[in-house]
């Protein structure tokens, strides 16, 4: 079969997948292991293919199956006699434990694994309810942090991010609010819109592919759309005439709203345009500069020291100070995988013609 034209309903509803995505079979898991070794081009799609199956299935994992695999052996045990042979899961019949999910408003077919006797030991466990504490995750300077929430979506943090879930969310709502940078891939669930909350803007997602900048000292707000379409608001009674009409942005476009920027002149009923929508930004190596830190790649098209400075900061949890400040407007493109700090600080020394000097974790650039 040619497993290299898969998409992700494809990848779905073959059972050898499904079997890897549970590991319920070494031969299908060392099968898909090797094939993705060898078409990394497909890894993404895959991927996600296997997180859609986990929401689909009620978040169930290779590592919870096999959990509560052991736990019904052990309960059948416990409750037959230890003279009662215990059951395997994976000698069942396929078709008991195989169901066929079609999700028609988007055509999108998708199989998953169902094993019955799971109900049978989680029916006789009391029940919990519902956890209502408001769950945050954060990430200090120079360090990164990939975060799975409770509907299956996945966020990846830049240093010095802060993400904060609303208290319900995947039951009442699917709302959360970020400060600093996340890469978002979005598991789709139109019944329930994905809402990114910022300081100045608020970002309405139905299943795709994006990336958001929000850190509170930066000049801009940025959100870069990778798959998909997101709907942009902005926030706050200063910007209450652009906000009313909300911004849809197209793959492969990049939002920008400047932070400190007057929402109109001095003429009545005229608003100065206090944002921009440009294309993403491709290297030469064709990889998006707006997502390329999420793949350990450190990137600068055409920015300013000063900007450039901040970066490093998040990058490397340093202080970062520029002595002089004619050196704060040195522009620089390039980029970087993320080594030695002092290796980048080098190379840019070479062409900006300025000096430095590290103590412990000061950078003074002069």
């Amino acid at each position: 079969m040619d497993y290299s034209k898969f998409e992700v309903e494809d990848f779905l509803c073959d059972d050898s997948f499904l079997e890897y995505c549970l590991e319920t079979n070494p031969e299908a898991v060392k099968f898909w292991n090797d094939w993705l070794d060898k078409h990394p081009e497909k890894a993404l799609v895959a991927e996600r293919a296997r997180k859609l199956f986990y929401t689909l299935n009620g978040n169930i994992t290779a590592e919870t199956f096999h959990r509560d695999h052991e736990l019904f052996k052990s309960a059948v045990t416990e409750r037959l006699g230890e003279h009662i042979v215990k059951p395997d899961f994976f000698a069942v019949n396929r078709k008991n434990y195989v169901r066929r999910l079609w999700i028609g408003a988007a055509s999108l077919a998708a199989c998953g694994i169902l094993v019955a006797s799971l109900f049978f030991l989680k029916s006789e466990q009391t029940k919990i309810p519902a956890h209502s504490e408001t769950l945050s995750y954060a990430t200090p300077m120079g360090k990164k942090r990939k975060v799975k929430l409770p509907d299956g979506s996945v966020v990846t943090l830049n240093g010095g991010s802060h993400l904060q879930l609303q208290q319900g969310f995947n039951t009442g709502n699917r709302e959360l609010s970020l400060t600093g940078e996340g890469y978002f891939v979005v598991v789709h669930n139109a019944a329930k819109p994905f809402i990114v909350h910022t300081e100045k803007i608020t970002i309405r997602d139905v299943g795709t592919e994006f990336n958001v900048k929000a850190y509170l000292n930066d000049k801009a707000t940025e959100a870069s759309l990778i798959n998909g379409l997101i709907e942009i608001t902005i926030k706050g009674t200063a910007h209450t005439t652009v906000g009313l009409t909300p911004v849809i942005l197209a793959p492969n476009k990049k939002f920008i709203l400047i932070n400190d920027a007057p929402a109109s002149g001095k003429t009545p009923g005229i608003t100065k345009p206090i944002f921009d929508v440009k294309n993403i930004t491709t290297t030469e190596n064709n990889s998006v500069a707006e997502t390329d830190w999420t793949q350990n790649k450190l990137t600068f098209v055409d920015e300013p020291l000063s900007e450039i400075a901040t970066q490093i900061e998040r990058w490397y949890g340093v202080k970062v100070i520029i002595a002089n400040p004619a050196l704060n407007n040195l522009h620089f493109t390039a980029t970087f995988d993320h080594g030695d700090i002092v290796q980048i600080l080098e190379a840019l020394k070479l062409s900006g013609n300025f000096n430095y000097r590290k103590e412990d974790n000061m950078i003074r650039i002069y």
